[in-house]
């Protein structure tokens, strides 16, 4: 071996420690970099060469700059951060929520049990002026708070919408920028560098719109990646990133990805992370709720519509309900009043659930409560409408049926309908109800003395109304009320332990990132060291070459 094949290899040695100092040196600049994964330098023993029968190696090669990478550590965080960003985004919606449906004095149970209350107090001075006020007053109270908890839910309903809808736009440039790395990625690795720099931004961005959407990955060669969502809409294609759009469709906002003139709409099952939490709570959680409380009103106003026109006002008259409310179904006929007609006897067909009829109950209101004392799904009122009495059927809940066929025979008088099938809508809102009783005469407060001011029999079966279990769910108003304030605080509190639990495995995955692929500030320090004492070792070895050199040609002089 040569001395300048030796002073070669020291020369080399020199330049290999002194690459190590400066991979070392830029994993201590990036230790709090969010994302940066430690890089190593890849050396290996260059060729030997046969020096008079000897192997004697010539030093070191530097091939490569390396970044420390776990697929599967990456792919768990991928996963997590998605369930993470899906129960956090959650949060907020529930605790507005919790706002609207909270119990108290001021809440709807309180109005419910309010105006309740003020039937008692009628039922103590049936005849009081102010009594009955204050029932038409808290009436108003109660469909007010309806309208207010309604309202309100719709609210949180448009605020997430304006959430998502504020992504957008960082969505796509996430997207373009992934799309922007794949390029140089594949660029750099075709003409044979590396691209850790590049790696650790891709990933982190992968991590990111995990959490905001649920994307996956998958590989597509060249050190590309592609990007989807879970239901499999494609996101980013090597270097072109599809565009995600979002529009407003019957009041909620809507999604789609276009490639090209191809539009893909994207729904609540296409997509995991904080859009999936947010579209959960908009389009399944939120709806729900307001299905049950407008179930509820509902309930409310057609129960006690259908006891308020059984009783009498100070004036006399039956037949007229408290609130206003959507009619089901209503006879064409009038009559003068509810008990002296006879339409005979046999059956009626109310929703496919025969009620029958006989001479006992063969009048107006005892139709009325033949149908009310059967399982059909249906409210009956004798209402006074144009001063004549018409029997009305209000489906119990809203959006139901109400199929009514009579099959009487023999009676003096008979049902002719409007519709013998109609079907009512779902069921207005609050907005559309109200109390339509203005005159505190009107109310109904009387039994059947019609007329006498001591009578309280209505007021006081109006008031029972409130203790009443007759429903599928066995509930009282206020308890139906506190089981649909209950459903939110149970999802609270799971969203919460799941929040929770999520972000202490996240915490856990990023330790264990850390321990496999971060930068340890005292390894470094340590390598720093080596590698000095490996860059003045090899310096020291060029110096002695040079001094070999020196003498050799002295020798010659």
């Amino acid at each position: 071996m040569s001395l300048t094949t030796a002073l070669n290899s020291g020369l080399k040695g020199i330049l290999a420690h002194q690459r190590q100092v400066e991979v070392t040196g830029n994993n201590i600049a990036n230790v709090n970099t969010p994302g940066y994964s430690r890089q190593t330098l890849t050396i290996s023993p260059s060729a030997t060469v046969n020096i008079d029968g000897l192997l004697l190696g010539q030093g070191v090669d530097v091939e490569s700059v390396n970044r420390e990478y776990d697929k599967f550590v990456s792919g768990q965080l991928v996963g997590q951060n998605s369930t993470l960003g899906q129960e956090s985004a959650k949060s907020a919606p529930l605790a507005e929520l919790e706002r609207v449906l909270g119990i108290g004095e001021d809440s709807l149970a309180g109005q419910i049990e309010s105006f309740f209350g003020a039937w008692h107090d009628l039922s103590g001075n049936p005849s009081g002026s102010v009594e009955r006020g204050q029932v038409i007053y808290k009436g108003e109270n109660l469909l007010e708070s309806f309208s207010q908890v309604k309202s309100d839910m719709v609210r949180v309903g448009q605020n997430i919408n304006d959430k998502l809808n504020a992504e957008v736009g960082s969505i796509n440039l996430k997207l373009q920028e992934v799309a922007d790395l794949n390029a140089a990625i594949k660029e750099k690795e075709t003409l044979g560098h590396v691209a850790n720099t590049e790696k650790d931004r891709r990933d982190l961005l992968v991590k990111e719109l995990s959490g905001i959407l649920g994307v996956q990955t998958f590989n597509t060669g060249s050190g590309q990646i592609g990007l989807h969502l879970p239901g499999g809409i494609p996101l980013v294609q090597g270097d072109r990133a599809l565009d995600f759009e979002a529009f407003y469709q019957g009041g909620d906002l809507q999604f789609e990805v276009r490639a090209g003139d191809v539009e893909l709409s994207a729904k609540r099952t296409n997509f995991g992370g904080k859009f999936r939490g947010l579209l959960d709570m908009r389009d399944d959680f939120i709806p729900g709720l307001q299905q049950e409380i407008q179930q509820l009103e509902h309930r409310v106003v057609t129960e006690v519509n259908a006891q308020h026109a059984a009783g009498y006002g100070l004036d006399g008259e039956t037949g007229r309900t408290f609130f206003s409310q959507t009619t089901g179904l209503q006879s064409e006929t009038g009559f003068a009043n509810t008990t002296d007609h006879n339409f005979g006897t046999g059956t009626i067909d109310v929703n496919g659930t025969s009620v029958n009829i006989d001479a006992t109950n063969n009048s107006l209101s005892g139709i009325r409560g033949a149908i009310n004392n059967a399982d059909t799904g249906v409210v009956a009122a004798v209402v006074n409408n144009g001063g004549a009495y018409h029997l009305n059927l209000t489906p119990e809940t809203p959006g139901g049926a109400v199929n009514f066929t009579s099959n009487l025979s023999g009676g003096s008088w008979t049902f002719s309908n409007q519709d013998a099938d109609a079907e009512l809508f779902d069921a207005v809102g609050s907005e559309d109800i109200h109390v339509q009783i203005s005159d505190p005469r009107q109310v109904a407060a009387a039994g059947a003395t019609a007329g006498e001011p001591g009578d309280n029999e209505n007021a006081l079966a109006v008031y029972a109304l409130a203790d009443s279990r007759d429903n599928p769910d066995g509930q009282t108003y206020v308890e139906n009320y506190g089981r649909i304030a209950a459903t939110v605080g149970t999802e609270a509190k799971r969203n919460t332990m799941a929040r929770q639990g999520a972000s202490d495995t996240m915490n856990q995955l990023e330790n264990l990132r850390e321990s496999i692929v971060g930068v340890s500030i005292e390894q470094e320090m340590m390598n720093l060291t080596r590698f000095q004492k490996g860059f003045e070792a090899s310096s020291r070895y060029v110096q002695t070459i040079d001094e070999m050199m020196g003498t050799i040609i002295g020798m010659k002089r």
